[in-house]
């Protein structure tokens, strides 16, 4: 990027600067995207990628207008008594014209995309500011029920730990660098962070701040009531978010299914009287579906983003020199061996430990048992095909062996079995677990909160949690306990702890009983305050699973329509209509050949591509992730497969 960005510079660099108060706007919102690019270097690449893409649209319409419209005179287009030299270059002209409009159309569009670029990101970053900031508001109120930190201290406690507690923390660390870096006081940080971020809500959210901190109020109490009112207002966002969630259901089975439902009918009965109409019913089967479902997943994904990357680790090693001045003495020749040793051995341990327990290890992390389908699918499919791969030509689809294809589909669909069916049944396993983990959490916190206001210290609370029913969480609590009478302190058991279950809950509320462990002495509160902010999330995902039941079994129900349809086509519809025109009615003109095993694989191949599609649908419906309808669509697809296969 840095010779395009020297090339934009040099070549719109001095035309920028000259009408740069034209973008004051664009400035403002590159700042709001967070792109960390200055305004004069932005509009310069947009220039210059505009101009770039122009040109290059330019000759591809000049191009295809030399090559494709060769043959095209003023005649063509109802226009006569041109001169002489127009009549006789008009194939020049065109081609040039062509090539201008490619050229404006082209620098439009780049230029508009472009600068639309930072308004979209903004709009992006404000939505996942939005989505965590009851978390962060959370935080920074059980943190300040001690009193043991400033405002600022617990501003940049919070900021350390942005990538648990997202893009709103992130905003605060902004704030937190004005003041340390800069020398800014926290009033100006404070306004200038509501300048610079592109959430209307966390705008209110510090102006209400800057309020109390001028007043000398009680910025806990006002922590309190932003973390209450967000609670709510997410309650309420999320009822919104369902009703936007049934529309997109509604659009979804509309377009894509009976669209093209209606579609192929339609060009069933064409396809009697028109071989034609066999071209356009596979460009839908194998190019509207999958593609119309891959934009609707694409816009689906833009709205249910809500799964943030739980990163892979959370402690950084810091290496000690506390005493620079005092002299090291070498050690034995074979130390340094042994070191390395050591380091070795460690890690074929736990290679080892990977290896014999396998399950566990697919069961925390399943995309590794990909490692295994993946080969296997891949050598049973080249096994069982190797021997149709020459017979059947599958690169030109309008020639090719049906019945040959018809076995290829048999290897592709149990291949795909044998590459997904291990992979979903252990991310169900670890869904469920997850699901159970979560569902305990509340429950935990609060009887550990209760235990500690009789004035038992935490670590023997939890020691003390051990005797109540705590569920799935009662073998990792032991872990923490073990971990706790060998000597480890309670803040590195408890991280401990929360890399073992590893979700997205814990995390944030492991990190908060950490920090408040270390800087208050109010624990209980915090423990509350954990308990409230998890109890909460708990809700909102039991009240989404209960919504998002309807509209997977809505998708269940519009596939098995679609099916339904298919079948009576393939099964009844196409059997009964005439093979030859010596069959056909009087004044109906039938196609001599009509193909009914081209038929009936194509409807085959719908109805496995549409369960596939719509499969993924569902799983990013009813739980937030694509990986989630997998299952969805085996289960589909086997219905399918099976219908077709004992039924047709």
């Amino acid at each position: 990027m840095n010779i395009i960005d020297s090339a934009a510079h040099l070549i719109f660099g001095k035309y920028v600067r000259k009408h740069i108060h034209r973008y004051e706007g664009q400035r403002s919102m590159i700042r709001k995207a967070g792109m960390g690019v200055l305004i004069e270097q932005y509009i310069a690449q947009v220039y210059f990628f505009s101009v770039l893409m122009a040109f290059l649209a330019g000759l591809t319409g000049i191009l295809i207008g030399y090559y494709f419209l060769a043959d095209i005179r003023p005649y063509m287009l109802g226009i006569e008594n041109f001169p002489f030299w127009i009549t006789t270059n008009f194939h020049v002209l065109v081609s040039f014209g062509l090539g201008a409009v490619f050229f404006i159309i082209a620098a439009y569009l780049t230029y508009y995309i472009f600068m639309s670029l930072p308004e979209i990101q903004a709009n992006v970053r404000s939505t996942r500011i939005n989505q965590s900031l009851p978390h962060s508001t959370a935080y920074l109120y059980a943190m300040s029920r001690g009193g043991g930190l400033n405002l600022l201290d617990i501003m940049k406690s919070l900021a350390e730990n942005y990538h648990i507690y997202g893009a709103s923390a992130e905003e605060i660390g902004f704030l937190v660098k004005d003041m340390e870096y800069y020398g800014t006081d926290l009033l100006k940080a404070i306004d200038r962070a509501g300048q610079r971020t592109p959430s209307k809500k966390f705008k209110d959210f510090l102006d209400g701040l800057t309020s109390i901190v001028t007043s000398g109020g009680d910025v806990s109490s006002y922590l309190k009531a932003k973390s209450d009112q967000y609670r709510l207002t997410a309650t309420k966002e999320q009822k919104i978010f369902f009703e936007t969630l049934g529309v997109l259901a509604e659009v979804y089975i509309s377009a894509f299914v009976a669209g093209p439902l209606f579609l192929i009918t339609i060009l069933v009965v064409l396809g009697l009287m028109n071989s034609s109409a066999a071209s356009m019913l596979e460009f839908i089967v194998y190019v509207v579906i999958p593609i119309g479902t891959v934009i609707f997943l694409v816009l689906l994904n833009s709205l249910t983003n809500d799964n943030p990357k739980i990163p892979d680790f959370y402690v950084m090693e810091k290496k000690l020199n506390s005493f620079p001045y005092v002299p090291i003495k070498e050690g034995d020749v074979t130390e340094e061996q042994k070191r390395k040793r050591i380091k070795y051995y460690s890690r074929f341990i736990k290679a080892m430990d990977k290896v014999l327990h396998p399950f566990s290890l697919f069961t925390s992390k399943p995309s590794y048992v990909l490692l295994i389908t993946i080969p296997l699918a891949v050598a049973y499919f080249f096994f069982k095909v190797n021997n149709y791969v020459n017979i059947a030509n599958i690169v030109y689809f309008t020639n090719f062996n049906t019945l040959t294809m018809i076995i290829i589909d048999d290897h592709i669909f149990i291949a795909l079995l044998i590459l997904l069916v291990p992979f979903i049944i252990f991310d169900e396993l670890r869904t469920y677990r997850i699901k159970q983990i979560e569902s305990t959490i509340p429950d935990f916190l609060y009887n550990l909160a209760s235990i500690n206001e009789a004035g038992i210290l935490l670590v023997d609370a939890i020691v003390m949690s051990m005797q109540l029913k705590i569920g799935v969480l009662h073998s990792e609590v032991k872990r923490l306990v073990s971990d706790i009478s060998w000597g480890t302190k309670l803040d590195d058991a408890l991280q401990k702890f929360e890399f073992r279950i590893r979700t997205d809950m814990t995390r944030r509320i492991i990190n908060l009983i950490i920090k408040a462990n270390e800087a208050t002495s109010d624990i209980k509160s915090v423990l509350t305050i954990a308990a409230n902010d998890a109890d909460m999330q708990r809700q909102l995902k039991k009240e989404r699973n209960a919504e998002m039941f309807v509209y997977v079994f809505i998708i269940y129900i519009s596939f098995m329509v679609f099916l339904f349809i298919v079948y009576i086509l393939a099964a009844y519809f196409l059997p009964a209509m005439p093979a030859s025109t010596a069959g056909g009615l009087e004044g109906v003109a039938f196609i001599v050949d009509f193909d009914l095993e081209r038929y009936t694989l194509l409807f085959f191949h719908a109805a496995m591509i549409q369960g596939f599609g719509s499969g993924l649908v569902a799983g990013k419906m009813g739980s937030g992730n694509i990986h989630a309808g997998l299952k969805h669509s085996i289960m589909m697809m086997s219905i399918a497969y099976l219908v077709f296969v004992f039924l047709i």
